[in-house]
């Protein structure tokens, strides 16, 4: 269900008179309501595959006091999603981030953003589904090589880009369907676990079973990657903006429904899983590989994991469709700002279904790209996400920095949304955590693997910025079809 209004409503017409205002033709159909917009971002978020993928790693990390670092990540993105709110209220364009830090911090620096931005983000929707193959192995029976992991991933990716060509209410009903597989996977691996699966007394919450190796601190900042990895997402409710009923109310609402609702699910699996995992010691050394897979055997036997396992599929398809939607729509938001090259093909919706065709073509060739980096790599969806989740990270604070300076500068937005005297203090804070997660991705932690591979995410943003400020000088940064913003109101950081 979208719980979109009917097109022609009041609520519509008032939104396209804000896009119109803000310099843009109204052309997405609105067929999205707050549910659908919502389902985007969790799916985004995907909460479920998260920790199923990171689960054992943290545990190996930091035992099982890992499950305090991600409370502290999620409270951190809290402030951000504060910020992404309220930028998204007062700009719903599609683009998303790429909109916000053009119109807080002009347009070279909205394109720097959206330049890393569109990397990461076509990066997550490769590695997601990459994620996934392990996953797909076990519901097969079939053993898992570097060849099944490429093909399962690309026929993933393949759902996902079929869904997005079938148009926005089939994508819409694809990520809703990865909304209730998860809330599924929540009942079972939270409150199923919590109840009856729970064999571990909670005082292992605290407990590090040794792990640490001398350096607790770095070893619980080294675990907290499983928060940071997981924690974002609920700005793909901004990226779809224009086609979003009431979006200037609706997407903030989405944005913080995205926040609350995927974190405590994270937090609720991770905990009911914690305490049902039958060798809490085993879990915490590395001797149990699969600590997930051996509490789900115990609680709910083979079929029970087997089903769990396929609303985990289902999330992972789901989660893949949405990042597919946000890398399009930025595609599109590029190419219609003539901020991208073939910018005239990209920025174009097809006449009779309003959809970014060009740009869900180049969003389909490259995700496919990525993943076919798994048939000469046996880690690649490793790779992937460790490289897209720094540059994700990194573009949310050139939003971030640009939205504390523009309300420095006396900034008042005008959206549904708004911080209002706490806006200082809240983008400080979004600010501060998320530097200190940059630092923490980045971070080269296996000195013995030589320091091409310590620095690899470091040399790769630094490559791809290098890329976007020469693919800049060569645009004449002239929109095609923006009409120039009213001072004040759009060029907030000039």
């Amino acid at each position: 269900m979208s719980n979109a209004t009917k097109p022609g409503s009041s609520v519509d017409q008032s939104e396209d008179a804000r896009l119109l205002a803000l310099g843009y033709r109204p052309e997405f159909r609105r067929v999205l309501g707050l549910f659908a917009d919502f389902s985007l971002g969790y799916s985004y978020m995907s909460p479920m595959a998260g920790v199923f993928a990171l689960f054992a790693t943290a545990m190996i990390a930091a035992g099982p006091p890992f499950f305090w670092t991600m409370l502290a990540v999620l409270a951190g993105q809290v402030f951000v999603c504060l910020v992404f709110a309220e930028a998204a209220s007062a700009y719903p364009i599609a683009g998303g981030i790429y909109q916000w830090a053009r119109r807080l911090g002009g347009e070279r620096w909205g394109f720097l953003t959206a330049w890393m931005y569109l990397f990461a983000l076509v990066g997550t929707g490769a590695g997601i589904a990459a994620g996934g193959a392990p996953f797909l192995a076990i519901i097969l029976d079939v053993p898992v090589s570097p060849q099944f992991n490429a093909l399962a991933g690309i026929s993933i990716a393949m759902i996902a880009i079929l869904a997005n060509f079938a148009g926005t209410r089939v994508l819409a009903k694809l990520t809703e369907i990865g909304v209730w597989a998860g809330l599924i996977g929540l009942g079972i691996c939270g409150g199923y676990m919590l109840i009856f699966g729970h064999v571990q007394p909670i005082s292992i919450l605290w407990d590090n079973f040794g792990r640490g190796d001398g350096n607790y601190t770095a070893a619980l900042f080294f675990a907290s990657l499983i928060g940071v990895w997981i924690f974002y997402g609920f700005e793909a409710c901004g990226d779809l903006a224009e086609e979003v009923s009431g979006a200037s109310k609706a997407v903030p609402r989405a944005m913080l429904l995205t926040i609350v609702c995927g974190g405590g699910s994270a937090l609720l699996m991770t905990l009911g899983l914690l305490l049902a995992v039958p060798d809490i010691s085993a879990a915490a050394d590395g001797s149990l590989a699969d600590p997930i897979g051996a509490a789900l055997l115990q609680v709910m036997g083979p079929l029970g994991m087997k089903l769990t396992l396929v609303c985990l599929l289902a999330v992972v398809v789901s989660a893949v469709t949405s990042v597919i939607a946000s890398a399009s729509r930025l595609f599109f938001s590029l190419g219609r700002d003539n901020m991208i090259v073939g910018a005239s093909v990209l920025g174009r919706l097809s006449t009779r279904r309003r959809q970014p065709v060009a740009a869900l073509w180049a969003t389909a060739v490259t995700t496919l790209l990525i993943l076919s980096i798994g048939f000469v790599s046996s880690n690649a969806a490793t790779q992937i996400i460790s490289f897209t989740t720094t540059g994700i990270y990194l573009s949310f604070q050139m939003v971030v920095i640009v939205s504390l300076i523009a309300s420095l500068r006396g900034w008042r937005p005008d959206g549904d949304f708004r911080l209002g005297a706490s806006a200082i203090v809240v983008k400080s804070i979004a600010l501060l955590f998320g530097v200190a997660s940059i630092i923490n991705l980045a971070w080269p932690r296996t000195p013995e693997a030589g320091w091409l591979s310590n620095w690899l995410i470091v040399i790769s943003i630094g490559v791809i910025m290098v890329l976007g400020l020469i693919q800049m000088l060569t645009l004449d940064m002239t929109p095609s079809v923006q009409t120039r913003p009213e001072a004040g109101s759009q060029d907030a950081c000039r």
